[in-house]
């Protein structure tokens, strides 16, 4: 019997000008994959989509200031189930020195 993916929390914290983000699953299984979509709150497309891959992490450079989140999806190969989460918002601030 397949085991029912359960997303547990997307992860989404800043490094420097990365944006990074992190599935956690209930169970971690093999035959899945993951896509990324980020979205800058009050925007309803999102900025960037990434194709499904084998890794549950996701990095990518955000320079503008504002609040993100990522809605991850997670795909499973073999049954073609797929689930998805969306994170909380993140802040992204710049600082300026005058």
């Amino acid at each position: 019997m397949e085991t029912q993916t359960v997303i547990q929390n997307v992860e989404v914290f800043f490094t420097d000008d990365f944006l990074e983000a992190k599935v956690m699953l209930e169970s971690p299984q093999e035959d899945l994959v993951y896509a990324f979509y980020v979205y800058k709150v009050g925007t309803a497309e999102a900025i960037f989509k990434s194709a499904y891959k084998k890794f549950d992490t996701h990095r990518l450079e955000v320079t503008e200031p504002g609040a993100y989140k990522v809605k991850a999806f997670v795909k499973n190969v073999k049954t073609k189930q797929t689930v998805a989460q969306t994170s909380k918002a993140v802040q992204k601030t710049v600082v300026k020195e005058y």
